[in-house]
């Protein structure tokens, strides 16, 4: 259900700060770590949740339970944004993370009116989701705020790439929604240009390399997610 995030900026905060939501650069950090874990991406794609997405197969049960546990993810999600934001010196920065944490925040508004819980409190989370959780917590604590960033991509650019590898769904899909509502990868893009941005700004704030290292963690965690699910 993640769709109804998809619309990750405003653009009037695009306009402001001048970023874009174009393709990053293809020698950017955003393609190095994407091309780094493709490996993982693919494996998400073969995953049986994936692929019975893709069939219009998938149990409704499952595709329920699945939803529920990833809006703990996404609850806990807004409160890491939240956290980086505070602890951000660069004011576009620190822009960019409430932004992203207000975007967040109106899926938790609208999820549990969805799926009538009460908030992400009230979830009991697959294990991994935990983990993804608490380690994205983490980031957020004791790291660079532009870490949180890093760490959130591949929610973000994983879920649109998966929804364009499934696109166009055929017709009478019961999950027609769920590749539609989530093959718009400009709010990862506009991630991506401004992780070039602070590059240039802050060049030794920034390491590639553990940058890279972060990303792999949570693209495997996202990987781990869609497996647990069936």
């Amino acid at each position: 259900m993640r769709n109804l995030r998809r619309l990750i900026l405003t653009e009037d905060f695009i306009a402001t700060h001048h970023l874009s939501t174009e393709p990053p650069p293809p020698d950017s950090l955003f393609w190095t770590m994407w091309n780094t874990w493709l490996s993982v991406a693919k494996e998400a794609l073969a995953t049986g949740f994936v692929q019975s997405i893709k069939n219009g197969t998938l149990d409704p049960t499952v595709y329920g339970s699945f939803n529920v546990s990833d809006a703990y993810y996404c609850f806990n999600g807004a409160k890491d944004y939240h956290t980086a934001a505070h602890y951000a010196k660069d004011p576009v920065l620190k822009a960019f993370l409430l932004e992203k944490f207000a975007s967040y925040e109106k899926y938790n508004v609208a999820f549990p009116r969805t799926w009538h819980v009460r908030d992400g409190s009230s979830i009991v989370p697959m294990a991994v989701t935990k983990e993804y959780s608490d380690f994205e917590r983490e980031i957020a604590k004791d790291t660079c705020p532009i870490y949180t960033l890093v760490c959130m991509i591949p929610c973000e650019y994983l879920w649109a790439w998966l929804g364009a590898e499934l696109a166009p769904p055929t017709q009478g899909n019961l999950y027609a929604s769920w590749i539609t509502g989530n093959d718009d990868p400009s709010g990862a893009y506009a991630m991506g240009n401004f992780l070039d941005y602070f590059q240039r700004t802050y060049p030794n704030e920034l390491d590639p390399a553990r940058a890279t290292e972060i990303y792999g963690k949570a693209m495997k965690f996202e990987c781990q997610n869609f497996k647990a699910a069936m």
